[in-house]
């Protein structure tokens, strides 16, 4: 399984939103249970295909460490990104990691 831990965004073009680039990464045993491997980071694309290929085993964990929530991977026909699966908190959902 994989924890990640903070994002990258850069401004999308004219729409003046930002997206997630960059996802940073580590390995753990089991879900919500912070990793303590070595970080790693990867493009939104690796991190959508390592989804889509393995439901289930990378996930968002909060800052403070008490809630997590599964990522999903998406394919709205024109981007290809993950996302959260929605639960009843928003302190652990991607846009509330930390960004680097």
């Amino acid at each position: 399984m994989i924890d990640v831990v903070a994002i990258h965004v850069e401004p999308s073009g004219s729409s003046h939103l930002e997206h997630i680039t960059k996802l940073r990464w580590v390995e753990t045993s089991r879900a919500g249970e912070r990793g303590t491997g070595k970080v790693e980071w990867c493009t939104r694309q690796v991190m959508y295909d390592f989804v889509k290929d393995h439901p289930r085993q990378a996930y968002a964990i909060s800052r403070n460490d008490d809630r997590w929530a599964y990522l999903e991977a998406v394919d709205d026909g024109h981007t290809q990104y993950v996302r959260t699966v929605p639960d009843s908190t928003r302190t652990d959902n991607l846009l509330s990691l930390e960004r680097f």
